[in-house]
């Protein structure tokens, strides 16, 4: 197994209720080179998305059982930091995945892609991430040189 160097030591949150699929996720990722933080319910993922800054991406279940739903912890969670969120899901419906068109997010990866997919997906959403964080910089650089001329 070769480890992309450019993910080595990437940190993760995952935010996953199964016990069962939260180990096997945890095991793929860190087989390939990511640091998985694990939270198992939207109230757990609020609060080590806010605790753990080093946080580079948010791997999130929608539907978490009792208490609060993934979409509405992905929201919760970038109202406080600009963090990259991807929904990891088994549902299908057009109604689960319209719930998450209205939250900024970076990818909707079926649990059932398997590894390859679900690796190039993340890698897809740190591209997307670090890209728009470069057109913010730009946009800054332009306004702050805009403001020097006036």
């Amino acid at each position: 197994m070769t480890v992309d160097p450019d993910l080595q030591d990437r940190v993760l949150l995952l935010v996953e209720d199964d016990p069962d699929m939260a180990v096997l996720q945890q095991r793929m990722l860190q087989k390939n080179g990511y640091r998985v933080i694990h939270a198992s319910s939207g109230e757990e993922a609020v609060r080590l998305a806010i605790e753990h800054q080093e946080l580079d991406l948010i791997l999130m279940d929608i539907d978490l059982g009792p208490g609060m739903r993934g979409t509405d912890a992905a929201q919760a969670i970038l109202e406080s930091r600009d963090v990259p969120v991807t929904f990891l899901s088994s549902h299908t419906d057009r109604a689960t995945v319209e719930k998450t068109q209205g939250i900024t997010s970076y990818g909707y990866i079926l649990k059932t892609s398997g590894e390859a997919v679900i690796l190039a997906s993340i890698r897809m959403s740190f591209r997307l991430f670090e890209s728009r964080m470069n057109e913010k910089e730009k946009a800054r650089q332009i306004w702050t040189k805009a403001l020097q001329f006036d």
